[in-house]
Formats: C-alpha cells, sequence, structure tokens
C-alpha cells in the first residue's frame, strides 16, 4: 500500500529529474515547438516541490491534486494544463484513502490519461506525450520498471511519426524524425515512479531545487491562493465597464499587450450605452509570454455579473487552460468557452453582450466571425 510520503517522494523524484533533463527537452523542443518545455517544466515543478513542503497533503489524492494545481498555475505553456489535468484527474479518482493500493494508482492513472486525451483531443501515435503515457500505464500491471520502460520505448517510437497535434502539427512533414519533447517528459515522470516504488523508504526531500540555475524560478514558489490575489494590471475594472446583468467577457492571450489591446478595440466599437464587463487575462504571472490559470480566474470572477461569462482565447495553452479551468469547475457557473477568431470573435461578443443579449446569443454572434470575408 502506498501512502501520502510515496506521492511525495515521487513528486520530488519528478522534480530531480525534470531538473537533470531541463536542457534535454529544450534541445527537444527547439526544432519542432517552442524551445521552451525543459524550462517550462522546470518552472512548474520547482512550484510542486515548494508547494508540497508548505502545505499540508495528507492522503495520495490530495498530494496530486495540489501538485496538479500547482502546475497549471505555474507552467506557461500546454504542459502546465496538460500534466496538471492527469495529475489532478488521476488524484481525484483517488478520492481521501489514506493508503491505496498499486492497483488503484494504475487505475486511477488510467483515467488520468484518459482526461489528457480528452483535453488535448489527441490519440496515440499523434506524436505526443500520450505515446508514451499510454503504453507505460498499460505495463504498470507488471511492474513499475516495465511501465518506465515501455514509455521510454514509446518515447524513442515518436522519432519516425507525423505530429498530428499540438505545436509540431503545424510543421508537417518537417516534425518527421525528431523525438516528442512531450513524450519524452512523460516517460521521465513514470521513470520517477519506478525509481521511488523501488527506493527504500525515506522521508520526502521536499526542499525546492535551487535556484541558481533559473533565478526567476523562486517567484514561482507562491502558491496558488497568494498568486491569486495578486494584483493584474490588465484586468482593471473600466468605469464604463459596469455590466449590470450582462454576460461577462474574458479574453485570454499568451501576451498581456494583445489580450488588452483586443479588450480595448472591442469597448471602443461597442461604446455608446450600457457595456459589458470586459477583462484581459494575457501573459503569465511574471509578465512573460504565455498562459496564467490564475489570471483567468481573476479575470471571470471580476467580470461575472450571473448572466455568464463567454471566455475567447488565442491558440495553444491559453485554449487547453480554459478547457481545463471548465473541466475542474473552477470558473463561475454559466462560463463557456466560445470557438471564434479571437479579434473578430471578441468583437462581436462585446457587442452583442452589451446589447443584452444570453451567453447563447453571444456565442452564436462570435462564432458567425469565423464567416467574416475579406476579398
Amino acid at each position: 500500500m502506498r501512502d501520502a510520503d510515496f506521492f511525495r517522494r515521487w513528486m520530488a523524484a519528478a522534480a530531480a529529474s525534470v531538473e537533470r533533463e531541463a536542457d534535454r527537452l529544450t534541445e527537444l523542443d527547439s526544432p519542432i515547438g517552442d524551445a521552451d518545455h525543459g524550462s517550462n517544466l522546470l518552472r512548474g515543478f520547482v512550484a510542486v516541490r515548494a508547494a508540497l513542503s508548505a502545505e499540508a497533503a495528507e492522503s495520495p489524492g490530495a498530494v496530486l491534486q495540489l501538485a496538479g494545481r500547482t502546475l497549471i498555475s505555474t507552467v506557461g505553456g500546454a504542459s502546465g494544463p496538460l500534466y496538471g489535468t492527469l495529475l489532478r484527474r488521476t488524484g481525484k479518482e483517488l478520492g481521501e484513502a489514506a493508503q491505496v493500493s498499486d492497483e488503484a494508482l494504475r487505475e486511477a492513472l488510467h483515467t488520468g490519461v484518459g482526461a489528457v486525451a480528452r483535453l488535448g483531443g489527441a490519440a496515440p501515435g499523434d506524436k505526443t506525450m500520450l505515446d508514451a503515457l499510454v503504453p507505460g500505464v498499460a505495463a504498470l500491471s507488471t511492474s513499475y520498471r516495465a511501465g518506465a520502460e515501455a514509455a521510454e520505448q514509446g518515447a524513442r517510437a515518436t522519432v519516425p511519426l507525423l505530429a498530428r497535434k499540438g505545436r509540431a502539427s503545424y510543421l508537417g512533414e518537417r516534425s518527421i524524425g525528431h523525438q516528442d519533447p512531450g513524450a519524452t517528459s512523460s516517460a521521465l515522470l513514470l521513470a520517477a515512479l519506478a525509481e521511488t516504488a523501488e527506493a527504500p523508504q525515506s522521508p520526502a526531500p521536499v526542499s525546492p531545487a535551487s535556484p541558481s540555475k533559473h533565478p526567476e524560478d523562486a517567484d514561482n514558489a507562491e502558491n496558488a491562493e497568494d498568486a491569486e490575489n495578486a494584483e493584474d494590471a490588465g484586468n482593471t475594472q473600466h468605469p464604463e465597464d459596469t455590466g449590470q446583468g450582462l454576460v461577462g467577457i474574458v479574453l485570454v492571450s499568451h501576451s498581456a499587450p494583445v489580450a488588452e489591446a483586443v479588450a480595448a478595440l472591442a469597448r471602443g466599437l461597442a461604446a455608446g450605452g450600457p457595456m459589458a464587463a470586459v477583462a484581459a487575462a494575457g501573459g503569465t504571472a511574471e509578465g512573460g509570454l504565455g498562459t496564467s490559470a490564475e489570471r483567468i480566474l481573476a479575470a471571470a470572477r471580476e467580470v461575472d455579473r450571473g448572466a455568464g461569462v463567454a471566455l475567447l482565447a488565442d491558440l495553444g495553452s491559453s485554449v487547453l487552460t480554459v478547457k481545463t479551468l471548465l473541466a475542474e469547475g473552477e470558473l463561475p457557473p454559466g462560463s463557456r468557452l466560445l470557438d471564434a477568431p479571437f479579434l473578430e470573435g471578441a468583437v462581436a461578443a462585446v457587442v452583442t453582450a452589451s446589447a443584452g443579449a444570453t451567453l447563447p446569443m453571444v456565442e452564436s454572434s462570435a462564432n458567425e466571425a469565423y464567416s467574416y470575408r475579406k476579398t
């Protein structure tokens, strides 16, 4: 049977592995991604170690849920919501039991992997983290070591694959010949699990990783509650945005200036009467490019007037983070991610919402922006 200490040691081992392999993960990500997979995961797992040190998660499920929440909050790229969903859903499946069996963990991980597949819309063979997770978790029925080896084989098998999902899919056939960084880091996670299962029992090393390699990561050791309370200049309430009884609008972008500029444009084009509340949730908490779950949550709460909240996201991790928050029920009731172009859809949504339309009408109006022709 495995207790909370086992899961703390697993997360500590995963953090140490990511720290050792961060440069290699980024190197793998350079030709087919944004060259930030290693640095993003390192930032997230540094924060996980700090969170587990600061908070008393007393059950296996609680440990994984805290780790998952932290990754969603601190990793600006798509790996944050994906790994966060994996750990949170696995933790929820384990429930509040003080100890869990190896079989229960395997089944819970299977559920977590399924949640990742639904979130990303991917399947094995698409050159994603699932190419390591699916065979790795399946092989856990034999042993933890067998699971780690199957995941490693799955990661190496992505080299000849054509990417069909994620950032690498933009490259088409140029994605062939490169090992997928997400599958590689997934193999590291299962290798850390095997290492933890095989190691003698000892207290979990929960102190944060050395900040010397990435000094900026120390700022990410704040827990989610502290980050949620941070002031976000992009979400400042505008005097005209009373929005009483109107659908609220949240604009989620990788860039804070882009989100704020689109919000300003939409407000300007909708001016002349009652104004729906509009909030920009762009960039990371540190001001870089990426997505912040805390900024999205704060923005949604700011614009919520009881008529629903419409969220528009630009791409990649912005979409995945919103979908994750919706799946976990963390956004205000009546929140909805709109399938619409970011700029044109935002203008249509704000104008329609300001006219007093319902959330389905706002969604329809924003979606119609896909049909706007320019020639």
